[in-house]
């Protein structure tokens, strides 16, 4: 008998963690979730900021997430400093891998923007990733890579799949 009600008080403790919302603020290492409203429809991804030591100036800003109603293909945004090349557009390596291009937008006050959708490959890679590189390029086209740490990822992505 104890045996049964120790199971099932484990399997009811798994069934929240799987049905628990992504909290606001909530870090999972170097990965933070973030949420707000649009048009009355609440959505949450995880980000990291990345700024210049010495300066406090963000150098890089990315966010991972779900598209509202999409749960199934998660999307990277990319935002990057003012003054960029865009003809190059940008790209993100995981570990050792090739990288994934992707173009970048527009520029905005805050910086140029670029995304795309994480097919279930670049996905896995992500996952199992220990470090990723985004590389854009300076208005002399001089690559300038930056480091991101994976740490967390598989985790605060996950947290996100049951947001409303």
């Amino acid at each position: 008998m104890q045996k049964k009600i120790t199971i099932t008080a484990v399997l009811l403790v798994s069934s929240a963690l799987v049905l628990a919302k992504p909290v606001d603020g909530k870090s999972f290492d170097d990965w933070t979730v973030r949420c707000e409203k649009h048009h009355g429809q609440k959505s949450c991804f995880i980000y990291q900021n990345l700024v210049l030591q010495g300066a406090g100036s963000r150098l890089l800003h990315i966010a991972v997430g779900y598209l509202p109603g999409e749960k199934q293909v998660p999307v990277i945004l990319v935002s990057m400093p003012l003054g960029i090349s865009l003809p190059p557009g940008a790209s993100i390596r995981i570990d050792d891998n090739e990288p994934i291009r992707f173009q970048i937008e527009r520029c905005e006050p805050q910086g140029c923007r670029g995304g795309f959708k994480l097919s279930k490959e670049m996905l896995k890679m992500f996952n199992q990733g220990k470090t990723a590189t985004v590389i854009f390029h300076d208005g002399r086209r001089k690559a300038i890579e930056v480091p991101l740490s994976l740490k967390g990822f598989s985790e605060g992505l996950k947290s996100l799949r049951n947001q409303t």
